[in-house]
């Protein structure tokens, strides 16, 4: 693995942005298969950071996208055994948001799927 960085100052609450990395790295592990996972994380122009997590799963259709992010709510055919209860993604919206930010899920070119977080750097939370 090789890992090319530069620090980056961010206002942030440091569990929950913690939690965020870790419920889309879950998700992409479960989902994913064996294939790895691809992490990208950049600070834009803009004075926006964005992480990308994508996995080489069965992918999400358009039509189940938005309503992934609700509490509780789960693809159709997903089993409990696969695990988690519909709760992850939720909390990845609600810490985005309360940082300012937005998150989308996308297809991921060759299949599966690609989760894009977009913070606002350097800008104290409410």
């Amino acid at each position: 693995m090789e890992l090319e960085a530069e620090v980056i100052g961010f206002y942030g609450d440091a569990k929950l942005l913690r939690r965020l990395i870790r419920n889309l790295l879950d998700n992409a592990r479960r989902y994913g298969g064996t294939a790895p996972v691809a992490v990208t994380l950049m600070r834009t122009e803009s004075a926006i950071i964005e992480l990308e997590v994508c996995d080489r799963g069965p992918g999400i259709p358009d039509s189940e996208r938005e309503k992934i992010f609700e509490r509780f709510y789960r693809v159709p055919g997903a089993r409990e055994s696969d695990g988690g209860v519909g709760l992850g993604l939720s909390l990845v919206k609600q810490i985005a948001l309360r940082h300012g930010g937005s998150v989308e899920c996308v297809a991921r070119e060759g299949g599966g799927t690609c989760f894009r977080v977009a913070l606002p750097h350097g800008l104290p939370i409410t």
